[in-house]
């Protein structure tokens, strides 16, 4: 039997040290890669539940520039509400209950000033109308019990036309 020489010997152990870093190269992109399927299996296969309840004490709902669009919070002594807001950000519906829980909705104009308010209470429903400037123009109200009531007023708050 012949005896390696010392050359042939280092050339061996370098060939099979070069084999070993190919081996273990290959076995890294193999376990990176069965990593990804085993990671990329397991997101697919949850499917997103939606949520049984949602709790919070303000939502506001953006539009692509980040403005607020909506917004449902609680409003004047802690009841809730909806506003619904124009392009600028002015509230332009809001939708409420009063501190004692009745329902009223608002019809803002493009500065804001709210110009027409419908709300029911114990005593009727109310529906309201006013100018620019916020004064009440016009009012029917419709009580539980009664004849309703129309009044037109003017500029100066004085009574135009009353029925009955």
């Amino acid at each position: 039997m012949v005896e390696p020489t010392l050359g042939e010997l280092a050339r061996r152990i370098q060939l099979l040290e070069q084999q070993s870093i190919w081996w273990k190269r290959l076995a890294s992109v193999t376990l990176a890669l069965l990593g990804i399927v085993v990671l990329l299996g397991a997101t697919a296969s949850k499917k997103s539940k939606p949520a049984a309840e949602l709790r919070a004490q303000r939502i506001i709902l953006v539009d692509k520039a980040n403005r607020a669009r909506a917004e449902l919070a609680l409003v004047s002594q802690h009841q809730p509400g909806l506003i619904l807001s124009d392009n600028d950000g002015k509230p332009r519906l809001a939708l409420s209950l009063t501190q004692h829980g009745e329902p009223t909705m608002s019809f803002a104009d493009a500065q804001g000033t709210p110009r027409i308010l419908l709300g029911l209470d114990l005593y009727g429903t109310l529906l309201r109308f006013t100018d620019d400037a916020g004064n009440l123009r016009a009012a029917l109200a419709v009580p539980s019990a009664g004849e309703a009531e129309l009044e037109l007023l003017g500029k100066d708050d004085k009574v135009l036309w009353r029925a009955p």
